[in-house]
């Protein structure tokens, strides 16, 4: 939160997919005038439903595309929500409409973790996450390194049923996502590892990447 808050200068700040505010409510819990921007209804109702969710003003919006009346100093997409946009295109379109909403100087930041396509061999991979007597809980996944594009299918079994709980993402590696920006009008100011500011390099498993709009 800091890192976001360090971040804010005057007004309001918008967080793209801001879903049960998870991020949003501890934010403005430190004095953050916080705006999301979603298309869950279910997601924004379980929002109001938490303490403080009450008092943030959501606004009905894909984040692959939109439009708001207002300017903001700081947008924010974190949690890997950027892959859950489908394609390149999609994703172009979400840099170019926070563009489109930032004033002069102001920061976009988007978390991400680290592609490891060697996660997966012949571009499939199946895990085992949970067994019990009455249940099993295992993960496919299907890779295509073309497109970046990765499918997984949550399987759940218990009570002699087959619960299936899919999930679909395109990773973006650390230079198209620059790319993105750069197409957008944005540049990258920094990036980190993680949110304490941690070295981003070889080794690191995630990246938050500040991206400023100069001025015209």
């Amino acid at each position: 939160m800091e890192f976001l808050a360090k971040l804010q200068a005057d007004g309001p700040v918008l967080e793209l997919a801001i879903g049960t505010g998870r991020i949003a409510i501890p934010l403005a819990a430190r004095g953050v005038e916080v705006h999301g921007l979603d298309t869950s209804e279910e997601m924004v109702a379980r929002l109001r439903e938490k303490p403080g969710g009450e008092d943030i003003s959501v606004l009905p919006g894909d984040i692959a595309k939109f439009s708001l009346d207002r300017k903001y100093s700081l947008a924010f997409l974190v949690l890997n929500t950027i892959y859950a946009l489908q394609s390149q295109e999609e994703q172009i379109s979400c840099f170019e409409s926070v563009a489109a909403i930032l004033e002069p100087g102001g920061h976009f930041v988007v978390e991400g973790f680290m592609p490891d396509p060697t996660r997966f061999l012949g571009n499939s991979r199946t895990q085992v996450h949970d067994v019990g007597l009455e249940h099993v809980l295992i993960e496919a996944d299907k890779h295509d390194p073309s497109t970046q594009q990765v499918l997984e299918q949550h399987v759940h079994i218990r009570a002699g049923r087959v619960e299936l709980y899919p999930a679909f993402l395109r990773y973006i590696w650390p230079s198209e996502m620059d790319l993105m920006a750069r197409l957008a009008g944005l540049r990258l100011v920094n990036r980190f590892g993680g949110w304490a500011g941690e070295p981003f390099d070889a080794r690191a498993t995630n990246n938050v990447s500040v991206y400023r709009r100069d001025a015209a």
